[in-house]
């Protein structure tokens, strides 16, 4: 609900701001030619100000500079050019139902307060919907843009609505307390309504959006721990580019296109780009999978988990910002005394070659005597120590900044079995 709280006061704000930036022009007669030069004004206003918003912040939850420029821009100019073509599809609509003297002429008072409602919801439902697109061009996803329009299309409708009775109280007011019985008291009134566009737009946009999405991503370990992203877009990249779905920022070992996402038939499978280093799911490199609710994708030293709409709830529990629980695995079957116990690495630099581990302790890390990772700035100078004891082998996590993932969960000691995976930085280890 945050993401929904927060695109509802930026485009009530921008709603505002583009009241102050056009309510100082406003001319004192409401019948001119200079009063339809305004409305011109105020409505491109109107429309770069809150698509711009919707855009950018679109842009922003993708997390890049690139989306939130690209979101920022094109939701501004294409907001403003929406917004006029929104309000006179919706204007000439209004107008062949009830006449162009629904609102009133410089003869006459216009119509019913019911019938002036109806009137501006039809202007402002199209209006609504056209802003509303904006909110997926920041990330690229028609899917988004068109939940969107949904939304705004009901937050148009909604401030259309209020519009008229909001004007008709706010006036009102102001006239009693000036003593007059008529005149150009609209200034309040619209900049109520502005919010009420902007905010109402950006209310139901959201709420469209969490309601319809069906799966999404979430990063558990790595850069921005928590952020998540919507997967909706026919392939979705995941990689080190400022133009990738899912861009993932900190580690050069991600290629800057690392995987990719494809969505087919209800499935969603991920598929390796071909980096170095590969990809795993679970703590298993893959070169490709379909994916399941609670998987964890491991790309680099990051670890995403990928979750879907109304499934059950994964295993693995999610670790959101709390400290990482304990895990405690199972002892393994006592091996025969001649059976030697090793970790053999199944990627990277240093793929298929095989560490024995004895009593002694066996350091993993940059400067780890052991199993030296020298090359992956991902891992701590000591990251984790592995000893050899009679139920097998025992890793123990040393204060790592990135931490010691067993299956795809973060550990601080556990008793491993044969088969179990070890990630340390970039580097999949397997029990043998």
């Amino acid at each position: 609900m945050s993401k929904v709280f927060a695109i509802t006061f930026l485009a009530g704000l921008a709603g505002l701001a583009a009241w102050a930036i056009t309510e100082p022009f406003a001319p004192a007669d409401a019948w001119g030619a200079a009063w339809s030069q305004w409305e011109l004004f105020f409505f491109l206003a109107l429309g770069s100000f809150i698509g711009g918003t919707l855009g950018g912040y679109s842009g922003y939850l993708q997390g890049s500079r690139t989306h939130i420029v690209r979101g920022l821009l094109l939701g501004a100019v294409l907001g403003s050019i929406g917004c006029i073509v929104g309000t006179t599809i919706g204007g000439s609509i209004a107008t062949a139902l009830f006449g162009g003297g629904v609102f009133g002429t410089p003869y006459s008072e216009g119509g019913a307060l019911p019938t002036r409602m109806l009137a501006r919801t039809i202007i402002f439902v199209p209006m609504g919907g056209v802003l509303g697109l904006m909110y997926g061009i920041g990330a690229r996803s028609w899917p988004r843009s068109l939940q969107g329009m949904i939304g705004g299309m009901i937050g148009g409708g909604i401030a259309g609505v209020m519009f008229d009775p909001t004007g008709t109280v706010v006036a009102n007011v102001q006239l009693r307390a000036q003593g007059m019985q008529a005149g150009e008291v609209g200034t309040v009134s619209r900049a109520i309504t502005n919010i009420l566009i902007g905010a109402g737009i950006g209310l139901f946009a959201g709420i469209v959006e969490m309601v319809l999405k069906k799966a999404w991503i979430r990063l558990e370990l790595g850069r921005n721990e928590g952020k998540e992203w919507i997967v909706d877009a026919p392939q979705t990249f995941i990689g080190r580019s400022e133009n990738a779905h899912i861009p993932l920022f900190g580690d050069q070992n991600v290629m800057p296109m690392h995987a990719c996402i494809v969505r087919e038939r209800g499935n969603y499978r991920l598929v390796d780009g071909g980096a170095p280093m590969g990809i795993g799911v679970n703590g298993i490199r893959v070169p490709e999978a379909i994916l399941s609710h609670g998987d964890t994708i491991n790309v680099g030293s990051f670890s995403l988990r990928f979750l879907m709409k109304d499934q059950a709830v994964p295993i693995r529990q999610d670790l959101g910002h709390q400290a990482p629980p304990v895990a405690v695995g199972l002892p393994p079957a006592p091996a025969p005394p001649s059976a030697a116990r090793a970790l053999v690495a199944m990627d990277g630099p240093l793929a298929g070659q095989r560490f024995p581990v004895t009593a002694s302790e066996v350091i993993a890390g940059r400067d780890g005597p052991g199993i030296s990772v020298g090359f992956d700035s991902t891992a701590s100078r000591r990251h984790a120590a592995f000893t050899s004891s009679g139920d097998g082998i025992l890793v123990r996590d040393l204060g790592s900044t990135n931490g010691t993932i067993v299956n795809g969960i973060r550990v601080q000691e556990m008793a491993l079995r044969p088969g179990d995976t070890v990630r340390i930085g970039i580097t999949t280890l397997r029990v043998e």
